[in-house]
């Protein structure tokens, strides 16, 4: 306004200037920070904040006597996916597998790219019955979609899932390789199915 002179002027536009800089900074910090722990295909959890959440998750359970489990997943033949229908149409599975998992599991539970085509699903306060069934949920979703190649060919995949529940004592290794073993019975026993580490009905 008029009762501003040339040098307040030049003074609050500096100011701005600074303050504009400052909030670019904070806002490019956020990105980086939820880059460095989202997956960047599938906006889920990457392997960085799965294995953080899952050292703490175990170490709350172990604390508080509370109930963990761990689920596995893996999409069947997805190497045939990609090597038959190109990169493209595997990114497209990845995704949809994601939007599965959005879906299907609570706020309190993580979901999270394992690596590759292989999952993570982290479970707080739910035992290994409780995982198997929230699992079996997850694949029959996925079983059901409705996916295409980008040449418009139907898509049909599914996905094998291993279930684990913390024990007392064991370590965050321990656990996830408890869900890897029974990861590799579904694949064994002909694979879009749930098995478990401990004795609950398998899907």
């Amino acid at each position: 306004g008029p009762s501003f002179d040339d040098e307040q002027r030049l003074a609050a536009n500096s100011l701005a200037s600074h303050a504009a800089i400052a909030l670019d900074n904070a806002r490019l910090h956020r990105i980086v920070e939820r880059q460095a722990l989202v997956d960047g295909l599938t906006g889920v959890a990457n392997r960085r904040r799965c294995s953080e959440t899952l050292a703490a998750e175990v170490a709350r359970a172990a604390r508080h006597g509370t109930a963990l489990s761990l689920v596995l997943a893996d999409l069947d033949d997805f190497k045939l996916v990609n090597d038959v229908h190109g990169h493209a149409a595997g990114d497209t599975v990845l995704r949809e597998f994601a939007d599965v998992l959005r879906a299907t599991l609570r706020e309190t539970d993580l979901a999270g790219r394992w690596g590759g085509e292989e999952f993570l699903l982290l479970l707080p306060g739910t035992d290994a019955a409780g995982a198997a069934q929230l699992a079996e949920r997850v694949r029959m979703a996925f079983a059901e979609r409705s996916m295409l190649t980008p040449d418009g060919a139907p898509l049909p995949v599914t996905c094998s899932f291993g279930v684990a529940q913390h024990r007392a004592g064991e370590d965050e290794d321990e656990l996830t390789g408890a869900a890897d073993r029974a990861l590799y019975r579904a694949k064994a026993q002909g694979k879009n199915r749930v098995e478990s580490s401990t004795p609950v009905r398998s899907f």
